[in-house]
């Protein structure tokens, strides 16, 4: 099956990561504790990003870090949850199970741009506790934010704790994390699973202020990642000559796929500035679309409450165009 589903790296990860990767093997160093605290990769990443490493926590996947701070901060207190609406909907449903309620703020359906200003009145007049956007936005692939709109959102709900998921920032080439030397009210959630290539190993971090990382590091377990993880992600920051070359080659290869996509009678691709295209379908129901493409070994995304759209992954060129070909050949 082609995974068109999934939002990866076609490319895999830096060559630097891979024999960092086989020489910890070679070592067998991973038959001894690792680093309980990722000390080294959290001075890494926050150089990276100007940080403190004591603004950083690193996790088994930003989703681990995401369920931590779900539960310090919305399941202990019986707090609300605010997110846009389409958003991640596995992350969504996290929320519904730790959430007291889920508050839902619909995203401008043309252009899928976020209203800031419904957002901070929905935070304010709902007692929102944790508001969590995605920028670039999945499954849209826009961005929701830049800095204007993230300051309006951290000053007019400032009792609220804004997550931003920043998984495909990359991408898009906008990140927020330097935000958190200053605001007590912000965390960035950032991955290793996308452009960096390291999706199976499931490593991720959280950026935000020293004394909410403080208070977040009571919930985090010692040796909550492992050892071959750590080695995969110090290579993979400190190659970012490979990142931007990756990147530039996953943009130009977007770039193409959007031109293929587009011409194909019924389908309508989204604009996007993540890996991805959100595409809406008038030929079919997603799902009976997403079942023909399946006979013909493609696997394409859908959701249930977005039964007109379906959400493709760009791959390899050759991957890509085999993809189109598929769509082209189904019945109108």
């Amino acid at each position: 099956m082609l995974p068109f589903h999934q939002a990866i790296n076609p490319y895999g990860c830096s060559p630097r990561a891979a024999e960092a990767m086989a020489a910890f093997a070679r070592s067998r160093e991973y038959r001894h504790y690792g680093d309980p605290d990722a000390v080294s990769l959290r001075e890494k990443l926050a150089a990276h990003h100007g940080l403190s490493p004591d603004n950083v926590l690193v996790y088994n996947g930003a989703g681990e870090a995401l369920v931590w701070i779900f539960v310090a901060r919305l399941l202990l207190p019986r707090a609300k949850l605010l997110v846009p609406y389409p958003s991640y909907e596995r992350f969504v449903a996290v929320g519904r199970r730790t959430a007291a309620a889920v508050v839902e703020v619909p995203l401008a359906p043309a252009a899928w741009s976020l209203d800031v200003e419904r957002t901070i009145a929905a935070a304010r007049d709902e007692g929102v506790g944790v508001a969590l956007l995605s920028s670039p936005n999945n499954p849209t692939g826009n961005l929701l934010l830049d800095d204007a709109a993230l300051a309006l959102l951290l000053d007019g709900a400032p009792d609220v704790l804004w997550i931003v998921d920043e998984a495909y920032a990359d991408y898009a080439g906008v990140t927020f994390a330097p935000w958190a030397l200053e605001r007590p009210n912000l965390v960035v959630l950032r991955t290793f699973s996308k452009a960096y290539g390291l999706a199976g190993l499931r490593i991720g971090y959280a950026a935000g202020h020293v004394e909410l990382m403080a208070r977040l590091a009571a919930f985090r377990l010692p040796w909550n990642v492992g050892s071959m993880s750590l080695v995969a992600a110090e290579a993979a920051i400190e190659d970012q000559a490979y990142l931007k070359e990756v990147v530039a080659k996953i943009r130009a290869d977007m770039a193409a796929f959007g031109k293929l996509l587009g011409p194909v009678p019924g389908l309508a691709p989204q604009p996007s500035d993540a890996n991805f295209y959100l595409v809406e379908s008038d030929r079919m129901d997603a799902a009976a679309l997403a079942e023909q493409l399946a006979a013909q070994g493609i696997r394409v995304r859908t959701r249930d409450d977005m039964p007109r759209h379906f959400r493709v992954t760009s791959l390899l060129p050759e991957q890509n165009a085999r993809l189109v070909e598929a769509l082209a050949s189904l019945p109108s």
